[in-house]
C-alpha cells in the first residue's frame, strides 16, 4: 500500500514539472505576439529573419501619435498626418525603434524631452513641416542617430545648443529654409558629420568659424542663397571636403587663397555667380580638384596661372561669362583636362597655348598653328557658331586622338589639303552650314575612321568619293542643300549612293513628344545641267552618264 502511496505520488510530479515548460512557452509566445500587436489605423510588417517590425501610419489623418505603438518596433512611418505637437515623452517606450518618419505631418512645435527614450534611433524624418524654431538640447537623447532631416520647414534661424547629444550624426539637411544666418558654434556639437545640407536658404554670409568644428565634413551644399563673397579662412578646416557646391547665389567675389587647406576637395561648383575676375591665387592649394564649374558668371578674362594648381583637373565648365580672349599659356598645367567648356563668350581669337573643348557661339576667326598642340588627349571640340573662314595646316596639329569636330554655322570657304592630317582617329565631322564651294578628296583622304560626314547647306559642286577606299566605315554622310553639277564629277558619289543606300539616306523620321513624325531629308537635288535640274542625283538616269 505504501509503495503504490509513492509511486502514485512520483507521477503525479512528473506530470505537473513536465506540463511546466509548455505552460512558459505558450505564455513566452503569447508575450511575443502582444509585443508586435498592430495599432489599429496602421499597417505592420515583421520580418522574421531579422526579428523586425515596422509599423506603417502614413497618412491615416492622425492628430496624435497612436498609444498602442508596441515596444518592439524597428521602423515607423507617421508621416503626413495632422499631429500640429509632439509632447514630451511622446515615444518614451520605444527604446528598439530605428527608424522614424514624421515628414509632412503638420508640425508646428516639438516639446523638449519629445525624443526622450529613443536611444537606438538611426534616422530621423522632420522634413516638410511647418516648425519654425527648435529648443537647445532638443536631441539631447538621440546619441546614435545618423542620418536627420529638418529640410522644407520655416526656419529662420537656429540656436546654439540645438544639435547637442549628436555626435555620432553622419547627414543633417537644413535645405529650403529662410535661414539667413547661423551662429558660429551652431555646429559645434557634430564631430562627425559627414554631409551638411544647407542650399535654398537665404544666408548672406558665412559666420568666420561656422564650420570650424566640422574636421569630417565630406560634402558642403551652399547653393541657392544670397552669398555675396567667400572670405578667407571659411573652410580652412575641411580638409577631408571632397564635394562643396556655391552655386546660384550672388558671389561677385572669391578671396585670394579662400580655399586653402581643403586639400582633398574634388569639385567646386561657383555657376550662375556674379563673378567679374578671377585672382592668380583664387585657386591655390586646390591640387586634388577634379571639377570646377563657373559657367554663367560675368568673367571677363582669364589670367595666365589662374589654374595653375589643378594638375588633376578634368572637367573645366566657362560657358556663358563674358571672356574675350584666352592668355597663352593659360591651360598648360591642365594635363588631365577631359572637358573644357568655352561655349557662349565673346573670345575672336584663339592664342598658342590655350587648349579648349566646348567654344561655340563666340566670334572665332584665327586659330594659330599649333595653338591646340597640348590637347593630346582631347576627344570632342566644338567650334559651331564661330567666324572662321579657313582652316590651314597645322592649325588642328597635336589633336591626334579628337574623335568629334564640329564646325558647323561658320564662314568657312577653304580647307587646305593638310588640314585634317593630324586627325587619325576622327569618326565624327560637321562642316554643314558654311561657304565650301569645293571640298577635294584630298582633303578627307587622311580620315580612315571617319563615320559620320555632314556637308550640308554649303555651296559644293562636285564631290569625290575616291577617298573612301573599298571598305569604307562611313555610316552617314549627308549632302542636302548644296549646288550639284550632275555631270561626270558626281557619277561616282552618285554609284556610292545607289550602292550604300543606308549611308546616303534618302530621309530620316523621328518622333515628337505628341508621337507628330518629323522628317529630315537628304536631297542630293542636281542645279545643273538644265536636262537634269531638280531631279535627285539617285533618280538621274545611268543614260545621262554613258559618255563618263
Amino acid at each position: 500500500m505504501r509503495k503504490e502511496a509513492v509511486l502514485t505520488l512520483a507521477l503525479t510530479w512528473a506530470l505537473v514539472a513536465g506540463s511546466q515548460p509548455l505552460e512558459a512557452g505558450a505564455a513566452k509566445e503569447h508575450a511575443a505576439t502582444e509585443s508586435r500587436k498592430c495599432p489599429s489605423p496602421c499597417f505592420c510588417s515583421h520580418d522574421d529573419c531579422n526579428d523586425e517590425l515596422s509599423i506603417y501610419c502614413s497618412s491615416r489623418n492622425l492628430t496624435s501619435i497612436p498609444g498602442d505603438v508596441p515596444r518592439a518596433v524597428r521602423l515607423l512611418w507617421l508621416d503626413g498626418n495632422n499631429f500640429t505637437s509632439l509632447p514630451a515623452l511622446t515615444f518614451r517606450n520605444l527604446s528598439n525603434l530605428e527608424f522614424l518618419n514624421l515628414q509632412g505631418s503638420q508640425l508646428t512645435l516639438i516639446e523638449q524631452h519629445a525624443f526622450h527614450g529613443l536611444e537606438g534611433l538611426y534616422s530621423l524624418y522632420l522634413e516638410r513641416n511647418r516648425l519654425k524654431a527648435l529648443t537647445p538640447n532638443i536631441f539631447l537623447h538621440l546619441q546614435n542617430l545618423a542620418s536627420l532631416n529638418l529640410n522644407n520647414n520655416q526656419f529662420a534661424k537656429m540656436e546654439e545648443g540645438v544639435f547637442a547629444g549628436l555626435s555620432n550624426l553622419w547627414y543633417l539637411n537644413l535645405g529650403w529654409n529662410s535661414l539667413v544666418v547661423l551662429p558660429d558654434r551652431v555646429f559645434h556639437d557634430l564631430p562627425n558629420l559627414r554631409e551638411l545640407v544647407l542650399a535654398s536658404n537665404k544666408l548672406h554670409y558665412l559666420q568666420h568659424q561656422l564650420f570650424y568644428s566640422l574636421t569630417e565634413l565630406r560634402e558642403l551644399d551652399l547653393s541657392g542663397n544670397s552669398l555675396k563673397g567667400i572670405k578667407g579662412n571659411i573652410f580652412t578646416k575641411l580638409q577631408k571636403l571632397q564635394k562643396l557646391y556655391l552655386h546660384h547665389n550672388q558671389i561677385n567675389a572669391v578671396a585670394p587663397r579662400a580655399f586653402m587647406g581643403m586639400k582633398s576637395l574634388r569639385w567646386l561648383d561657383l555657376s550662375h555667380n556674379r563673378l567679374t575676375t578671377l585672382f592668380e591665387d583664387t585657386f591655390f592649394g586646390l591640387s586634388t580638384l577634379h571639377v570646377l564649374r563657373l559657367s554663367s558668371n560675368s568673367i571677363a578674362g582669364l589670367r595666365p596661372r589662374t589654374f595653375r594648381d589643378l594638375q588633376f583637373l578634368e572637367e573645366l565648365q566657362l560657358g556663358s561669362n563674358r571672356i574675350r580672349s584666352l592668355a597663352e599659356r593659360g591651360f598648360e598645367k591642365l594635363g588631365q583636362l577631359e572637358v573644357l567648356a568655352l561655349n557662349d563668350n565673346q573670345i575672336q581669337e584663339i592664342r598658342a597655348g590655350a587648349f579648349l573643348l566646348f567654344l561655340r557661339h563666340n566670334a572665332i576667326a584665327v586659330i594659330e598653328e599649333h595653338s591646340l598642340s597640348d590637347l593630346r588627349d582631347l576627344l570632342d571640340l566644338d567650334l559651331k557658331n564661330n567666324r572662321l573662314t579657313r582652316l590651314l595646316p597645322n592649325q588642328l596639329a597635336g589633336l591626334g586622338n579628337l574623335e568629334y569636330l564640329l564646325l558647323s554655322s561658320n564662314q568657312l570657304l577653304e580647307i587646305s589639303p593638310e588640314a585634317f592630317t593630324p586627325l587619325r582617329c576622327l569618326s565624327w565631322l560637321d562642316l554643314s552650314n558654311n561657304y565650301l564651294e569645293t571640298l577635294d578628296g584630298d582633303v578627307l583622304t587622311p580620315l580612315s575612321k571617319l563615320e559620320y560626314l555632314n556637308v550640308k547647306n554649303n555651296s559644293l559642286r562636285t564631290f569625290s568619293v575616291g577617298w573612301l577606299g573599298p571598305s569604307p566605315r562611313l555610316a552617314q554622310l549627308w549632302l542636302e542643300r548644296n549646288k550639284w553639277d550632275c555631270n561626270c564629277s558626281l557619277k561616282g558619289l552618285r554609284d556610292f549612293a545607289l550602292q550604300n543606300p543606308t549611308v546616303v539616306l534618302r530621309y530620316t523620321q523621328s518622333v515628337t513628344e505628341g508621337d507628330t513624325p518629323v522628317y529630315s531629308y537628304n536631297n542630293v537635288t542636281c542645279l545643273n545641267p538644265a536636262d537634269v535640274m531638280g531631279l535627285d542625283l539617285r533618280d538621274v538616269p545611268e543614260g545621262h552618264f554613258v559618255d563618263c
